[in-house]
């Protein structure tokens, strides 16, 4: 039978999570550039000394902040399967648009860099597999590129350069990522293989 959390556990526990609850409105509204342990302390009501008992470095204050933007974020699961990779643009967005002041945080490289190690190789690895099954005539080259190219297109870079460079609305921004995956998976899947082609141009 497992022990219940004590007091102590449980207090600690919370203090976690107000510290992480409060990097989250500071991120929503400032920025990282506004993150420090300091900002955090005073914004949930406790001294920096507290951070630092939970916290020895900035760089552990980042690792663990960006796990709680991935789970504020909540991104859809990767893509299982081909039908599932071309709308997965709508679902992804979509979620984008609902955090859309987190996700432009996100995008900051202190936290980019952790947040690419997380779900996003998932999703890399998804797109792989799918792209794999998808062409297995082309080169293993060429399902790479295609792969990169189309796991460009499920990004928060892709998200927001749509959306605020060119000013997009948010359909806007769905359609134009499922028109590049889909001509990307038209072009890889339908595509011979170069040696095919030189070989048919023979015959």
């Amino acid at each position: 039978m497992s022990t219940p959390p004590s007091l102590l556990d449980r207090h600690a526990d919370a203090t976690q999570k107000l510290i992480l609850s409060s990097s989250i409105e500071l991120l929503e509204r400032y920025g990282v550039s506004e993150l420090t342990m300091r900002a955090v302390a005073r914004h949930g009501g406790m001294s920096e000394r507290t951070l630092f008992r939970y916290f020895a470095s900035r760089e552990q204050f980042l690792d663990a902040v960006a796990a709680e933007v991935t789970r504020e974020i909540d991104a859809p699961a990767p893509p299982r399967s081909i039908d599932d990779l071309r709308t997965y643009p709508g679902a992804l967005f979509s979620r984008f648009e609902e955090k859309a002041e987190l996700v432009k945080a996100a995008l900051h490289t202190e936290l980019y860099d952790r947040l690419r190690l997380g779900i996003a190789n998932e999703r890399w690895a998804g797109v792989r597999r799918i792209v794999d099954e998808h062409a297995p005539h082309r080169t293993a080259r060429d399902r790479k590129l295609a792969a990169a190219n189309i796991r460009f297109y499920l990004s928060g870079s892709s998200w927001h350069y749509y959306r605020f460079h060119f000013g997009f609305t948010l359909k806007e921004t769905i359609d134009s990522a499922q028109l590049a995956i889909r001509l990307a998976l038209d072009d890889i899947g339908n595509g011979d293989a170069p040696g095919l082609r030189r070989e048919a141009v023979l015959t």
